[in-house]
């Protein structure tokens, strides 16, 4: 059977992840690791696919527990929203979102933000990361440089995020992030969610290696599926519990 093209497209991304982002997640990781150390925490947030990202640094074996996982859905878990109005795929474009979604998690004056959006575009995004600009967080941005410069991208009002952004790591996704014509007209194959990880298990190991050149232990949760899992993160939810919101099952 041959190779899928899909296979050769991924190998690609990865080696340009590689060979040109490693600098930029290299400098983020310097913010996040100074926002550990100061007592702060990792504010992550994403909408729709963009999740996946930010699931994959929060809460997980290996990760930093020291992150806190932002999402639209906190307004009905956490804020007491109906619903409803999530359900629509275009929510995130809503103006007002992230303020609220803000003013629910609560972060403090030490905390970092990583911003994930391949189009960099939507509201809920931007905003965030203006209200982070404004609170003095560091932002590191998750993005599609090539699709949020593209002359096909939707017409938004305001700057994007990839503009808001102290750091920006490119997730090398084309613009519409499926990269492969299967056929005419139709396009598979995204991109981003398969970078995205990538970079995101880089930045942990970058952030750890920082932290334990500082002589500090990095807070990192085991596998809850280990013998010793579940008494090693008690310690660190313990510590984290009024920082980091759970993730359900």
């Amino acid at each position: 059977m041959p190779e899928p093209a899909y296979a050769n497209i991924a190998r690609t991304a990865l080696e340009q992840v590689l060979s040109t982002q490693l600098d930029a997640i290299e400098a983020a990781a310097g913010l996040v690791a100074d926002a550990i150390a100061a007592g702060g925490v990792l504010q992550a947030f994403g909408t729709g696919h963009s999740r996946i990202v930010t699931l994959e640094l929060a809460g997980r074996a290996g990760g930093l527990a020291a992150v806190s996982m932002l999402a639209v859905k906190d307004l009905v878990m956490f804020g007491g929203a109906e619903p409803g109005p999530i359900l629509d795929p275009t929510y995130e474009r809503e103006p007002g979102l992230a303020e609220r979604i803000y003013q629910l998690a609560a972060p403090s004056a030490h905390d970092a933000f990583l911003i994930v959006s391949n189009s960099g575009i939507n509201a809920a995004v931007t905003e965030m990361a203006v209200l982070a600009r404004e609170r003095s967080h560091p932002i590191v941005a998750v993005t599609s440089l090539a699709h949020t410069r593209s002359d096909g991208a939707r017409a938004t009002q305001g700057p994007h995020l990839a503009d808001l952004a102290d750091v920006v790591i490119d997730n090398r996704a084309p613009a519409g992030d499926a990269a492969l014509e299967i056929t005419p007209g139709v396009r598979i194959g995204a991109v981003s969610s398969f970078t995205g990880v990538l970079i995101a298990q880089l930045l942990t190991e970058l952030v750890c290696r920082r932290l334990l050149g500082r002589d500090i232990d990095p807070p990192v949760h085991v596998s809850a599926n280990l013998a010793r899992g579940d008494a090693h993160n008690r310690v660190l939810y313990e510590r984290y519990r009024d920082r980091v919101r759970p993730i359900e099952p």
